[in-house]
């Protein structure tokens, strides 16, 4: 099925589209003066490859198996978009940019590259290739296929609702504590944030592995299981855990809040829900 894909003229558009898409947001960073064009970059861009995989003339699949797994995507892409909106109205550039530009000027960078600009067009295209090559795949290969829905699509969508709703709860029980005044310079440990250090991540993953699920009975070659089985939730989880997600918040974190911060990391788990442990900075 990806094979196939790879040789079709809607690929290659949807590829040369978002990698123009891609390198705009990264040249309209400087006059805008927000290097954080790139988180609107990449939802803007897998609602709009969404669109051209479903709507394309090419596709001759199932309507139902295309929408179905479409509307999720669309609706997530919408979200992160106006998330993106609000925060910037009211916040400016994300604090974490200047984070990554201090890493970058310091040597940090991309094979120990330190100028900020080639960092940063690289760090805008690895989410444009990811979201290509990887995360698009499961409306991709399911757009394609004639296929009738499953127990195997209603068990996804039922996990993709799920993970959405823990998502949004985990998000909105931070928002609430940042809300009183009495927890400024506080660490969250309310509701899920008791159990994980970063539930909203822990679900979002969810969501990713809910897509993979999706498309998982319509691979039939072993390009199709590496990319869905193993490419969606591993590029997933890289990019939340190890790239964009935790190093940076936890990084901020640690420089506002301290010593308590590091209490809470060494108690609580970094992603999966889990029942905290006693602090090793206790002495127990």
């Amino acid at each position: 099925m990806i094979s196939s894909l790879l040789s079709s003229d809607t690929f290659w558009f949807v590829f040369v589209a978002h990698f123009i898409h891609m390198t705009m947001m990264w040249l309209i960073r400087i006059p805008l003066k927000n290097y954080g064009m790139v988180d609107l970059g990449w939802p803007s861009g897998f609602f709009f490859i969404t669109l051209i995989y479903t709507l394309s003339s090419q596709v001759q699949g199932n309507f139902w198996r295309r929408w179905v797994i479409a509307i999720p995507y669309l609706f997530c892409g919408l979200r992160f978009m106006y998330g993106w909106v609000l925060r910037n109205r009211k916040e400016g550039e994300d604090h974490r940019w200047q984070m990554w530009r201090d890493k970058w000027t310091s040597g940090k960078g991309i094979f120990g590259i330190r100028s900020h600009t080639i960092n940063t067009f690289i760090f805008y295209h690895c989410q444009s290739f990811a979201n290509i090559f990887v995360l698009t795949m499961p409306v991709a290969i399911s757009s394609r296929s004639t296929k009738e829905l499953s127990w195997v699509e209603i068990a996804s969508i039922i996990m993709w609702v799920a993970s959405f709703t823990l998502e949004n709860v985990a998000d909105a029980q931070l928002a609430r504590f940042r809300y009183k005044s009495s927890n400024k310079g506080k660490v969250c440990k309310v509701g899920l944030w008791r159990y994980s250090r970063h539930p909203n991540y822990f679900f979002e993953l969810m969501i990713w592995c809910s897509y993979a699920l999706y498309a998982v009975s319509v691979c039939d070659q072993l390009i199709d299981y590496v990319v869905i089985v193993l490419g969606v939730p591993l590029v997933a989880y890289w990019f939340l855990v190890h790239f964009t997600g935790v190093p940076m918040t936890e990084e901020g974190s640690l420089k506002r809040r301290g010593e308590e911060y590091k209490k809470y990391v060494d108690e609580t788990s970094m992603i999966v829900p889990w029942f905290p442990k006693v602090s090793k900075q206790s002495g127990n």
